[in-house]
């Protein structure tokens, strides 16, 4: 059976589907947003005075919707993540690409079919693990280190 969930897109998310708003941990993900940037620079290139910002940085007060999406678009942050700390702060998205998944496993059994190696099955999920890792990084491996790594990996 498979372990992928179909989603039904017609569907209506429940309210706990989306993230919520987490007010003790704003100011201090708000402050790591600001980096080395000084509060003052900061506030003025997000268009906020300086005192509502120090506001927010000490959560004495919340920005609205305008100004929390203002802040993380001039921190380079995820909205979700700066209002709520879910998913990652950069916004990246950890999705499974299946093609890639699928492209990795058949190479790395057309190695082991090429050498008559078998893997245990543990040590075979790593290597996969650690080839789509590097595919996901941009770098990529021909068949010739492929069929090394493939090699190493199967004594």
């Amino acid at each position: 059976m498979s372990a992928l969930k179909t989603v039904n897109m017609a569907e209506k998310p429940t309210p706990s589907a989306f993230p919520s708003w987490d007010g003790a941990g704003f100011p201090e993900r708000l402050l790591e947003a600001k980096g080395g940037m000084s509060t003052l620079a900061f506030a003025k290139k997000c268009g906020i005075s300086e005192s509502s910002f120090r506001k927010y940085l000490t959560g004495g007060s919340v920005p609205g919707a305008d100004k929390l999406l203002e802040m993380a678009q001039t921190a380079g942050v995820s909205l979700t993540w700066l209002a709520s700390g879910e998913g990652r702060r950069d916004g990246v998205e950890e999705r499974l690409d299946v093609a890639t998944l699928r492209s990795v496993i058949a190479g790395v059994e057309a190695g082991l079919q090429e050498i008559g190696g078998t893997m245990a099955p543990e040590k075979k999920a790593e290597l996969i693990a650690l080839l789509y890792e590097m595919h996901c990084n941009g770098e990529s491996i021909s068949a010739k280190p492929m069929l090394r790594l493939v090699q190493l990996a199967s004594r």
